[in-house]
């Protein structure tokens, strides 16, 4: 039943895109290994988008477990979730800048010390404390399902009268798992 609570969480979200300015960055999921750490590790790679509102602060958020982080796959994941009027604000790594072409885009080398993806590195370690806190980790082909829950309940934070009913619509209107193709 979760299982499918879960995906029907997703589902929902996917029809929405994000919009205003947004912050984009790519993290990594998973537990602690030996080894290479940042870009070059073997956890799992996920994208990370976060629209502000006017006074900037956290709006709404997608997050997407991706094979890679190169040109192609960011702007897979750019088309799909971005509005085309969008401001986006990154660090500016090598495969945004060119993958991003067609936004406005704002990058800049990342300064932790600048405030600069603020909330999108809180709503990021609070989805990870989220994961590890109540799931103690969990195998990366669940991981998708888990993140859209997490979304889901994160850009509606403050509909919590009306949560309820919102997660039974996108229950009953959400396609079966085995109906899709």
């Amino acid at each position: 039943m979760l299982k499918r609570i879960r995906m029907a969480m997703g589902q929902r979200d996917s029809g929405y895109k994000l919009s205003g300015t947004i912050e984009f960055d790519d993290a990594y999921f998973g537990g602690p290994t030996a080894g290479k750490r940042g870009r070059g590790t073997g956890k799992t790679k996920v994208f990370v988008a976060l629209s502000l509102d006017d006074q900037g602060r956290p709006g709404y958020l997608k997050m997407q477990v991706t094979k890679n982080i190169k040109r192609a796959s960011v702007r897979k994941f750019a088309q799909k979730c971005f509005s085309d009027d969008c401001v986006v604000r990154s660090d500016g790594y090598g495969s945004y800048i060119p993958a991003l072409e067609g936004y406005h885009h704002e990058h800049a080398v990342y300064d932790p010390g600048s405030g600069m993806l603020h909330w999108l590195h809180i709503v990021l370690s609070n989805a990870k404390a989220f994961i590890l806190g109540t799931y103690h980790g969990l195998p990366k082909n669940n991981l998708q399902s888990y993140l859209d829950e997490f979304c889901f309940r994160f850009s509606r934070r403050f509909f919590t009268a009306a949560l309820p009913e919102r997660l039974l619509v996108a229950i009953a209107l959400s396609i079966p798992a085995d109906s899709q193709g």
